[in-house]
């Protein structure tokens, strides 16, 4: 079969264009992977020095960080930040100052039982048997105080709702339950000594994460540390049933310690915090972590 030579031009720039576009398509093919490469690359490297922490996190304690060393980035950002601590009061804390009522607010800040720290999913971090167990008991003591509760306010974790729906049942009084999810478990900024996470840390794991979110957690904080307001006309008791990380944390924040010093306290499951913000705005912890009414086989933390 012959071709003319116009047919044989056109067959040649029709095999150079599939060759053309064939090299093209399997250069294109390379370079996808070879940028795929380089992209994973970098991001594992920027993740590995960065803890990841759950919004669950349970061994978060330094008993269980004894071997942690601070790197140099931390050791230059704590330089870099150290603050002028006076141990003067700063009696307008709260922004209310000039608004004040004339009750006082009690706050009875429970940690939720001992709870499925190991599931996979947020849902299936139940309680155990034995954190329901030690509902009850904290509901029992609640109960023992002879006090007309206001609220019980509970975090939208699970463990955090079954605590309370526990202890209302050992109330002997109608208590409606709210749920605020601000009060969800989280990081709320880098402890003092070093644990193993530095700010930086922090931060990145709240980009990547949604969970280290410290403006969410000082909104808490400011939702229910206050002073009372002029409307109130009697003291108020209101139960709020969290997380150790937070409520470690509001300690420190209320009482005008350094933030950074959250992590030095340890809090059982169960336990009573008790905490009283009187009219003027002076703030009495009248108890840390009790959990002296839960039997001490039954105790854990």
């Amino acid at each position: 079969m012959h071709h003319s030579n116009g047919q044989r031009i056109f067959i040649i720039c029709l095999h150079l264009t599939q060759r053309f576009l064939t090299i093209k398509f399997l250069f294109g093919f390379a370079t996808g992977i070879i940028l795929t490469l380089i992209f994973n690359s970098r991001g594992i490297n920027d993740l590995s020095d960065t803890k990841s922490f759950r919004p669950d996190q349970s061994k978060f304690e330094y008993e269980k960080n004894k071997n942690q060393k601070p790197n140099d980035d931390y050791l230059n950002s704590v330089n870099d930040n150290k603050q002028s601590l006076t141990g003067k009061w700063k009696y307008n804390w709260d922004g209310n100052l000039t608004t004040r009522g004339s009750s006082s607010r009690n706050l009875y800040l429970i940690r939720h039982g001992q709870y499925y720290d190991n599931a996979k999913q947020l849902s299936d971090m139940k309680l155990t048997p034995l954190g329901r167990e030690q509902a009850v008991y904290t509901g029992k003591r609640l109960n023992e105080m002879k006090l007309k509760f206001n609220r019980l306010i509970h975090s939208g974790m699970v463990r955090a709702r079954e605590t309370a729906e526990i202890i209302t049942e050992n109330l002997q009084q109608t208590i409606e339950l709210t749920e605020d999810k601000n009060l969800t478990e989280g990081l709320p900024i880098a402890p003092e000594p070093y644990a193993g996470i530095s700010q930086k840390d922090v931060e990145v794991n709240e980009l990547y994460l949604m969970y280290g979110d410290k403006s969410r957690i000082d909104h808490a904080f400011r939702t229910y540390f206050h002073r009372a307001m002029p409307s109130q006309s009697s003291d108020t008791h209101d139960i709020i049933v969290f997380h150790a990380n937070l409520l470690r944390y509001f300690i420190c924040k209320v009482m005008q310690f350094p933030a950074e010093a959250w992590l030095r306290i340890t809090l059982n499951h169960g336990s009573i915090t008790q905490i009283t913000v009187l009219a003027d705005g002076t703030v009495i912890l009248k108890n840390i972590g009790d959990a002296g009414f839960i039997p001490v086989e039954k105790v854990t933390f």
